[in-house]
């Protein structure tokens, strides 16, 4: 692998977006001897992570379109990283100039967008890369010699700067000094091993930066279950998410009646939650809740009825959210508590930001 590594980024200094015999040399290298490494190694160094994890996969790409500046190769869980843009990995990423190549723990930085790959919102990088460093400080203590910053040398202002920006650590190897094979299998070993443990983190964590809510993957998950089609599992018992939902809707309660409503939950038997009157205004009330912090990009679900009912509604209507609520698992049942509450009255539904997360079909004849 030392000699691999070293004949990539020594053609790094040759590149060129167009297919050229150099880059053609540098895609070989990548997609079928690097790669062949990682997958030789993948069943020892898998070892090493948790148990429950049986999805590992190598992948390696230098091309989108024309030939990449920096060329990757990564170790990633499949049902948690089926996409480069997407959860966490291991990754190689050789420097544009071709003086060094990092080994990173890496989250995904780019996002599919309008046939593109723009890159994520800064600082919703280095929140993310913050909050998994803060999670896994015990272990990542253990190796004084990774780094938390890197440098690619993009001349690109849009792929490099996006990897350098979503590194949670990496092991810097330097062109001149770089280690042998033993090394080399033992850092990939010991940041596999960390990867696992993240993805252990993030399957029972309630609030990620930047990750959709589980309540939402829940719904989703649910949904593929319908069709067919089988998930891993939801993050929420059933408890849980009563436990969440009754907490939500006393926040919401509780607010209301401060206001001078008359307040009556509908939630079992009406497509809203909170039924509250005041003089002779009625309001319909819809309320969510989430254990996740609420920013621009969060979402909620909402069933087909929901939605049709606020939309006869408005302007009659109001949508409160309770984010940040605090579940306690270690009591049976669960409970819930805190939240920060969130009011939009009169709510509109935007259509246009609606999101089907499947569909009902009439096959016909």
């Amino acid at each position: 692998m030392r000699e691999l590594l070293r004949e990539v980024l020594l053609l790094q200094r040759q590149w060129s977006s167009r297919n050229t015999p150099e880059m053609e040399r540098r895609g070989h290298l990548m997609r079928r001897d690097v790669a062949d490494w990682l997958r030789e190694r993948l069943p020892a160094v898998t070892r090493e992570a948790p148990v429950g994890i049986g999805d590992w996969d190598v992948q390696a790409k230098d091309a989108t379109g024309g030939k990449a500046e920096i060329p990757w190769a990564r170790v990633y869980s499949v049902s948690r990283s089926d996409s480069a843009t997407k959860g966490w990995y291991v990754v190689y990423l050789f420097a544009a100039r071709g003086d060094r190549v990092y080994l990173s723990l890496m989250q995904g930085a780019t996002r599919w967008e309008n046939t593109a790959y723009p890159a994520r919102p800064v600082q919703e990088l280095h929140r993310r890369a913050e909050w998994a460093r803060e999670r896994l400080a015990a272990r990542l203590a253990e190796r004084p010699d990774l780094v938390t910053k890197i440098d690619l040398q993009a001349r690109g202002r849009k792929l490099g700067p996006a990897y350098e920006n979503g590194n949670v650590v990496a092991f810097e190897y330097v062109l001149e000094d770089l280690p042998s094979d033993e090394v080399l299998a033992d850092d990939l070993t010991f940041l596999v091993g960390v990867l696992g443990e993240l993805y252990e983190i993030v399957d029972h964590a309630l609030d990620v930066p930047g990750e959709t809510a589980p309540e939402v993957v829940d719904a989703e998950v649910e949904a593929e279950r319908t069709a067919g089609r089988e998930r891993r599992g939801l993050r929420f018992s059933a408890d849980e998410r009563r436990a969440i939902e009754r907490r939500a809707v006393d926040v919401a309660t509780e607010h209301l009646k401060s206001e001078g409503y008359r307040v009556k939950d509908v939630g079992a038997t009406k497509s809203y939650d909170l039924d509250a009157k005041r003089a002779e205004e009625h309001l319909y009330v819809e309320v969510k809740g989430t254990t996740t912090t609420w920013t621009e990009e969060s979402e909620i679900v909402l069933t087909k009825n929901e939605v049709d009912l606020h939309l006869e509604k408005y302007p009659a209507n109001a949508l409160m959210i309770v984010s940040g609520i605090v579940l306690d698992r270690t009591v049976s049942p669960p409970t819930a508590s805190g939240g920060e509450l969130r009011v939009i009255r009169p709510w509109q539904v935007n259509v246009p930001a609606l999101t089907p997360i499947s569909y009902r079909y009439l096959v016909g004849e």
